[in-house]
């Protein structure tokens, strides 16, 4: 404070120094860290400091209406906090005596003191680069005064080299928190100052900010975020062109006021004219959703294509959504550069830079997908998100992150309060279309699915358990935890060879080759659960008990310990029951359409991503076996139907169809509840090869002759499965890969099969019937996956 009113022209002490010092009661509001923000005159009647307060939420409303009623009631000097000072004045630029109000400013290297008195406002520079800023607004106000007609701006009344006084534009109008016609006006309006088109090369904020930004080295600052920063700016090419023309800078609901169709603009510190074009609109929105509305990006950039519409669309972006995914790119990369310059600065940082970091984050995703997939960006936001978080991963390669195998998940271990923040995060990210989670007593397991089919899994665990039984140390694991040079946290080898020992042992599975080498680290420890686990390596099926009861020796593992954790497990597995159900998948096609191959790799995605248990089955439950096995034998019936081509049965007899059709059709009835407690409510994932529906289509290949009417009532009473995929080709594709039915047939029955599930799709809403023209595998299996990832 003395160091601000020695810049306004008075000498400032505690006590009195001379006689003609003039003594002043203060009163004031201090900061969470005990520094004053708000100082006043006790003598005001008035709570002038409210005009430094912005009033966008409706709690800052409230506790702006709380203060005035404690002012009305004069109840201020009893609420506030006070001191006496001495001022002794030099040349003052304001009377103390008089009523005025000080904000101390934010903390940082553009520091700046704002204090109010006489329908003026005197902003005073505490640093070098603050007094720069107040000599490029005194430059811009003055450049732009009179030149005006859809806003207004203050008048430079009074400018020193660390103060400069500006007239009051509040008085008559209001704070306004939606964006309207009003802010559309003011930026068209700004958009045609300075107006040009100009090569990057010399974009000059550009160029400044991109050598300061390349020397930031601040730990604090998230990684991920940085490389996708300095990717996006080595696209940038000298010889590109954009549009730049004048920007506040600052354009926010804290810097403004709104009139009768026209805002009063001030704050012009940060105004540029070489800036490109649409600066302010972007930055409205940013600082507004994140800062005010605590918006997330998703909302934020609906926001954006929203309010971006008609004459003021068509003025800017030519109403081209490129061109605004261009101008949009220019802002997020000039403002990071800027403000991640100005917070490596600041020893401390408040919340709220936290708040504006994660968003950025995510929005620098829209133009890094030419680069990354989904899956990756949302795996460099995960670890961006942990970076001051306590965590550490197991068995994560020595890489950087998003490099993580398309079929590998994420095993992190985290404390139990972890979890929430974890699980929001992911609820609000842009790149997760859907969200699932599957929460036990020891840990969590989170699947993201994107909206190009792929997925992440990812293992929160805050106990390390298998069954009822408790193993190793969490905070433990935490406390061994290191940071490799692609700014993960990883737990220390020692505590992973004992974890992958403990594992693979607890879960009666014998410890995979690959992981040899990570085993081998505690060969030469002697500390007593390493000495047990090389015990058990050199016999594990005669020293595997030894281990169990090592781990058992553990208090968390004894009463009244243990009782607790096996009631835990048996709550986890009913939860595990009721989270985790499977579903069916079936796939129809005549001969040769693909089945066979397209239901192996489905299989092989389905337990690599999905990490759900796999079971095939051909055409139906068989509980109960073919027909022939009753007159034949089962071996005998297993060769002929494998030797014999399909559709060769002889029967035209209908009472003999009758009998066959209801003979499977009781194997469907029954077999399916017998399918649905043996796999479906365990988590199994069951894929039919053919199903039901060639009883409807094609019942000729089960040696039955039946009108389709009769087939087709029978599907009512069967279990509908969630996936329903109808595989098909040309007709001379399918002979090329398979010579087993006649052209004219394979022509038939894509026809009958495709129009029963066009059918079957309109009348259902829950279950997905699909017909695919398998000509290109990898266009087939990326369909099928998007499909059962999304709708599963």
């Amino acid at each position: 404070m003395k160091i601000i009113f020695k810049k306004l022209g008075y000498h400032v002490y505690s006590k009195r120094s001379k006689k003609s010092d003039i003594a002043v009661r203060i009163l004031y509001i201090n900061n969470p860290n005990g520094t004053p923000r708000w100082i006043w005159n006790a003598n005001c009647s008035t709570p002038l400091f409210l005009k430094f307060y912005n009033v966008g939420s409706k709690r800052a409303q409230f506790i702006a209406e709380f203060i005035r009623t404690i002012f009305y009631l004069k109840l201020q000097r009893f609420i506030f906090k006070s001191k006496e000072y001495y001022f002794d004045a030099q040349s003052p630029m304001i009377d103390c005596t008089k009523s005025w109000a000080l904000f101390t400013g934010t903390v940082g290297p553009n520091n700046k003191a704002i204090l109010y008195s006489d329908q003026l406002f005197y902003k005073v520079a505490t640093t070098e680069s603050a007094s720069q800023l107040i000599i490029n607004e005194a430059k811009i106000l003055n450049k732009i005064q009179n030149n005006t007609s859809l806003f207004y701006t203050p008048n430079v009344v009074d400018k020193s080299t660390d103060v400069i006084c500006l007239s009051d534009i509040s008085s008559n109008d209001v704070r306004s928190t939606n964006f309207g016609s009003t802010h559309l006006f003011a930026l068209a309006e700004m958009n045609l100052m300075d107006n040009k088109i100009i090569k990057t090369e010399y974009l000059y904020v550009f160029n400044t900010l991109k050598s300061k930004f390349l020397q930031i080295d601040d730990s604090r600052i998230p990684k991920n975020l940085l490389r996708k920063l300095k990717s996006l700016i080595e696209d940038i090419q000298p010889e590109d062109t954009l549009s730049i023309s004048l920007a506040h800078g600052d354009f926010t609901q804290w810097n403004m006021f709104e009139g009768k169709n026209k805002l009063a603009l001030y704050d012009w510190e940060l105004a540029n004219s070489d800036m490109p074009i649409g600066f302010d609109y972007f930055h409205y929105h940013f600082q507004q959703g994140i800062l005010v509305e605590r918006k997330t990006w998703n909302e934020i950039y609906n926001d954006i294509l929203k309010n971006c519409k008609n004459d003021f669309g068509k003025q800017l972006f030519n109403d081209d959504f490129n061109t605004l995914h261009s101008y949009l790119k220019w802002y997020l990369l000039i403002n990071c550069m800027n403000y991640l310059v100005v917070y490596s600065q600041q020893l401390k940082w408040h919340p709220q830079i936290d708040w504006l970091l994660k968003i950025w984050d995510e929005a620098l995703n829209i133009f890094m997908t030419k680069k990354n997939t989904l899956r990756e960006l949302l795996i460099m936001d995960f670890f961006d998100f942990l970076q001051k978080e306590e965590y550490a991963t197991l068995k994560f390669d020595y890489a950087y992150p998003e490099k993580l195998d398309v079929n590998s998940d994420i095993d992190i271990i985290i404390k139990e309060e972890l979890n929430e923040k974890l699980t929001n995060f992911f609820k609000n990210h842009s790149l997760v279309y859907k969200f699932s989670e599957n929460k036990r007593s020891f840990m969590n397991t989170i699947q993201l699915f994107m909206e190009d089919g792929s997925m992440l899994s990812i293992d929160a665990i805050w106990k390390m358990k298998r069954k009822n039984i408790e193993y190793l140390n969490v905070k433990q694991l935490l406390r061994n935890s290191y940071i490799n040079e692609y700014a993960v946290k990883m737990a220390s080898e020692k505590d992973t060879a004992r974890y992958i020992a403990l594992f693979y042992t607890l879960n009666h599975a014998a410890i995979p080759d690959k992981f040899s080498k990570v085993i081998s680290i505690t060969r030469n420890s002697t500390h007593p659960l390493d000495l047990t686990i090389n015990k058990y390596l050199k016999n594990t099926k005669e020293n595997r008990n030894i281990l169990l009861n090592y781990v058992r020796l553990d208090i968390k593992n004894k009463f009244p310990f243990n009782i607790v954790n096996t009631i835990n497990y048996y709550i986890d597995t009913l939860i595990n029951i009721i989270n985790n159900r499977g579903f069916l998948i079936t796939f129809s096609g005549v001969d040769g359409a693909g089945k066979t191959t397209v239901i192996d790799k489905i299989k092989y995605s389905v337990e690599k991503q999905l990490r759900k248990k796999v079971i095939v089955l051909r055409h139906r439950p068989s509980v109960l076996p073919i027909l022939s096995v009753w007159t034949k034998g089962k071996e005998q019936a297993h060769l002929d139907t494998i030797q014999n081509l399909p559709r060769q049965g002889k029967n035209v007899s209908f009472m003999s169809s009758l009998f066959r059709f209801m003979y499977y059709y009781m194997d469907y009835v029954f077999g399916q509840f017998f399918i649905y407690f043996k796999y479906i409510l365990k988590g199994y994932v069951v894929i039919y090869d053919r199903y039901y529906f060639d009883f409807i289509n094609d019942s000729k290949r089960s040696n039955i002759v039946l009108p389709k009417s009769i087939t087709l009532l029978g599907y009512a009473f069967v279990l509908k499965p969630k996936f329903n995929f109808f595989l098909y080709a040309d007709a001379q594709v399918i002979l090329s890969r398979k010579k087993e039915l006649d052209a004219k047939t394979i022509t038939e029955l894509t026809f009958e099969y495709t129009k029963l599930f066009d059918r079957l799709q309109e009348s259902s809403d829950k279950n997905i019937y699909m017909p695919i023209n398998n000509v290109d595998l990898d266009e087939t299996l990326n369909r099928i996956m998007k499909t059962v990832i999304l709708k599963s």
